[in-house]
């Protein structure tokens, strides 16, 4: 769990004892390259710890698949929506390369955090991280043109070519797959 403590330390530090509570918490998990760690229409309650692998987090609708998210490790995923509103969710969580996983229940790292101020540091460090992002993406959305947005994507994660299938990161920057090949042709030629 060397990369659970190198990932914790860019939200905060945490003290030898805090560490090793957090880390009992957390399980393996067997999640093979294309296997789903989590599908719509089930109700979240874990916490996952991606600590080797690519993973990408999208919807269905009306049969068609919207990448929302990619999640490079080491990296941590909880599906909010669903554990706090208590409702299935609506996202699938794929790995998309061979993985190391673990996952732990959300109920017991908030009750890690009540006794923890580090640990609740952590928490409320990585939040706002993901809310940045999030807000960042949606900007981008309403800013940027397509060819920026793809181009910003490749800038912050040179690897995502290597990685991922582009019908997702099509999806992802919202484009059809012809009109992602017409954009890196153009990025190409530049």
């Amino acid at each position: 769990m060397e990369n659970l403590k190198l990932f914790t330390s860019h939200f905060a530090e945490l003290t030898d004892k805090e560490f090793k509570d957090l880390e009992a918490l957390f399980h393996p998990m067997t999640v093979k390259k294309m296997d789903h760690v989590l599908a719509s229409g089930t109700y979240a309650k874990d916490l996952y710890f991606f600590s080797k692998g690519t993973f990408r987090v999208y919807l269905l609708k009306d049969g068609e698949e919207f990448t929302t998210k990619f999640l490079f490790s080491p990296c941590m995923y909880a599906e909010l929506f669903s554990i706090r509103k208590l409702t299935p969710t609506f996202f699938n969580v794929q790995a998309l390369t061979d993985c190391d996983c673990y996952k732990a229940n959300f109920r017991e790292i908030e009750k890690l955090m009540e006794t923890s101020r580090n640990i609740s540091r952590l928490f409320i460090k990585l939040y706002e991280h993901i809310y940045l992002n999030g807000k960042k993406r949606e900007l981008s959305f309403i800013l940027d043109s397509q060819t920026k947005r793809y181009n910003n994507l490749i800038a912050e994660n040179p690897q995502i070519i290597d990685q991922i299938p582009l019908q997702f990161i099509a999806s992802f920057i919202g484009v059809k797959p012809e009109t992602l090949s017409r954009i890196r042709k153009k990025s190409n030629e530049e």
